[in-house]
């Protein structure tokens, strides 16, 4: 979930008032709603129903006409506020998807086909995101060989500077300066709501850590959620990366902190990811960004799942960082 840029304020008071009142269907209706909605878009004698559903999109299945199987992402709510990471406009989001997919696809990411999109365009009707669907063995614990295959992507990724005009799309919400905020932000917003040890220490270590990123670390475009659940892979071949919601401009080490805190972190994906140029970041540099995703699992147990569990492991993170960080 990713918060709104101050000059995207004005445009969201605007169109709230028309979209933030869309309730929340179940899947299936959802489902009969964008058929509706999209008669004129999908192909001839195409079926829509319900598949997955997740904390911001629903995944519907369209099987058309003719036999092909397509995905139809949709954002549950057009318009949603968040305690910890201000107002988020999803059709926004769904926009600068978009852009990062035309640049991950023309660097040879592997990609689920980009089919079409649309922003919400009036009272009732919802933002969506429609694409090929990618045959897959489904999310499992990935192998060693998996892994290597994923930190070659990874650093495919990472080496891309995209031009100007989709640095613009997608902005840079990972630049340091941006990712302090982060930080302070998540953890404080965690430490009201659950036993996070000595975490203003902790808030203060990762930000100096992170202020001399700024002086010298690149900015590269980053997917920032490459989680099981949005990696396609048949046999150990990566078929596609999904779900490009969190894709922005930032630091590369803000992502490694991020797969850290995902557990993925490990020797075989960074076997796979040396090669590029610079090299990889110390511990206190990957711990001070991985603080970012240890309290965000921990708000996202106490604020959208009542998950316990997810809670523990923000909190239990969040420690591990502090220790790294200040030893």
């Amino acid at each position: 979930m990713t918060g709104a840029d101050p000059h995207e304020q004005a445009e969201l008071t605007e169109r709230a008032p028309l979209l933030q009142s869309i309730e929340i269907p179940d899947e299936d209706e959802l489902a009969r709603q964008m058929a509706a909605q999209l008669a004129d878009v999908l192909p001839a004698g195409s079926r829509v129903s319900a598949w997955r559903r997740g904390a911001d999109y629903a995944a519907l299945r369209v099987e058309t006409g003719a036999g092909e199987r397509l995905v139809l992402r949709v954002p549950l709510r057009e318009i949603a506020p968040s305690a910890y990471d201000g107002t988020v406009d999803f059709g926004a989001v769904l926009e600068r998807e978009a852009a990062a997919h035309r640049v991950l696809a023309e660097a040879g990411v592997p990609m689920a086909p980009l089919r079409g999109w649309r922003r919400a365009d009036g009272a009732g009707r919802r933002s969506w995101m429609l694409l090929g669907f990618v045959d897959n063995d489904g999310a499992a614990d990935l192998n060693d060989a998996q892994l290597e295959r994923l930190g070659g992507v990874l650093r495919r990724i990472h080496e891309i500077d995209p031009p100007g005009s989709a640095q613009a799309a997608v902005g840079a919400e990972c630049r340091p300066d941006q990712m302090i905020r982060r930080v302070e932000t998540r953890v404080s917003a965690l430490a009201s709501r659950a036993d996070v040890k000595d975490h203003r220490t902790l808030v203060e270590a990762a930000t100096a850590v992170i202020a001399e990123r700024a002086v010298s670390a690149p900015l590269r475009l980053l997917h920032m959620d490459l989680r099981q659940e949005n990696l396609c892979y048949r046999g150990d071949e990566l078929a596609a990366v999904i779900d490009l919601s969190n894709c922005t401009m930032g630091d590369p080490a803000a992502e490694l902190g991020r797969m850290q805190a995902y557990g993925l972190l490990k020797p075989p994906l960074l076997a796979g990811y040396r090669g590029i140029d610079t090299p990889l970041p110390p511990d206190d540099v990957v711990a001070a960004y991985a603080a970012d995703t240890y309290a965000l699992l921990g708000l996202l147990g106490t604020d959208e799942f009542a998950d316990r569990e997810l809670v523990e492991r923000g909190t239990a993170g969040l420690n591990w960082c502090r220790k790294v960080l200040c030893r």
